[in-house]
């Protein structure tokens, strides 16, 4: 085996660049590829994920229309298990990258059901795959596609090289994503920042709350001035070598749509981003009924309906109608008898 020129090192380090990039645990399996595939030529390159023993979650293709759809889907699954590289992986907990020469000649290949109901038609007569165990029950595998020419043993070294580090990015967004949703579950939203004022993973949620309060643009992924000073001044506290700093004080922000209370969480020295959680109290509506909404529920009071009561005041039935969802959200309640007999307590 040749060592590894400069031009695969280039690669290798601009995959893992492109890896540690992913966010989400929706963006893995297109960035896993994306990242893959600028290790090598290749016709196709597929990532798949199987829950063991054998059902097809996620299948993607590059080309996308490289590979024909369901049918063709349908036949690698029904001989899954004939796969040389999948099954050794799953028999010896291997998970080095194989090629499918690495245990089958061409001969034992073109003899299997896979390669005639799957790989045959698809045009492929050399494969270079990474399984990916995920979980202990779920199964990825990123495969290489040629038809002229099998992978060189640098190739499987450099796909070799990535395995490792597919898995621990794929860890991490998995990580991420259980503190997204233990934030959302609190009513709260998170932004990671980079430590240059770059907004590198937000929901569009919190976006949306950011406006309300500033001129944000989330096109180009940045936080406004206000915002930015103050998380330099926070992240200044944490850097200094002598006493340690007082615990945060929160970012409050009001305005007519309410009170924005933002937390900053630091990333330690070595990080480049920090957390930035989001709560939002929305502005209270004021429980004060106007003079004709008071009409209206003295009506309502008396069992009349909505034309009898727009009768009584000489306005439309639509109208009252409007004034009793006031009523309703002024008096957090959602049908007429609530509202009434909130209406004695007030």
């Amino acid at each position: 085996m040749d060592p590894l020129s400069r031009s695969d090192l280039r690669a290798l380090s601009s995959a893992l660049e492109k890896i540690y990039s992913i966010s989400s645990l929706e963006q893995f399996p297109s960035g896993a590829l994306s990242a893959v595939k600028r290790l090598f030529s290749y016709n196709t390159i597929c990532y798949n994920e199987v829950v063991l023993p054998g059902t097809m979650t996620t299948w993607i293709t590059e080309p996308a229309n490289a590979l024909p759809g369901h049918v063709l889907r349908d036949a690698f699954m029904r001989s899954f298990g004939e796969h040389p590289v999948l099954a050794h992986s799953a028999l010896t907990g291997d998970s080095a990258s194989h090629r499918i020469s690495d245990f089958l000649s061409e001969r034992q290949f073109h003899r299997l059901t896979l390669y005639n109901e799957y790989y045959r038609p698809s045009g492929v007569e050399y494969q270079l795959l990474t399984p990916i165990m995920l979980a202990p029950n779920l199964m990825a595998g990123i495969a290489l596609d040629r038809e002229c020419r099998d992978f060189s043993d640098n190739e499987l070294l450099c796909l070799d090289l990535l395995r490792p580090h597919l898995v621990q990015a794929y860890q991490n967004v998995q990580t991420l994503d259980l503190m997204r949703r233990m934030v959302e579950k609190k009513g709260n939203k998170l932004l990671v920042v980079g430590r240059s004022g770059q907004v590198r993973m937000s929901s569009d949620d919190a976006w949306h709350t950011l406006d309300r309060y500033f001129d944000v643009q989330k096109s180009h992924r940045s936080l406004p001035d206000m915002l930015n000073r103050w998380l330099e001044y926070e992240r200044s506290r944490f850097c200094q070598d002598s006493d340690a700093p007082s615990p945060s004080v929160p970012l409050v922000v009001t305005n007519e749509n309410g009170r924005l209370t933002l937390q900053f969480i630091w990333g330690g020295k070595v990080a480049g981003q920090d957390l930035l959680i989001v709560e939002e109290e929305p502005a209270a509506l004021d429980p004060t009924l106007t003079h004709r909404e008071a009409e209206i529920l003295t009506w309502l009071s008396q069992g009349k309906t909505n034309a009898e009561i727009g009768m009584a005041l000489s306005i439309s039935p639509r109208t009252v109608k409007k004034h009793l969802e006031h009523i309703y959200a002024k008096l957090k309640v959602h049908r007429r008898t609530a509202a009434v007999a909130r209406s004695y307590f007030q």
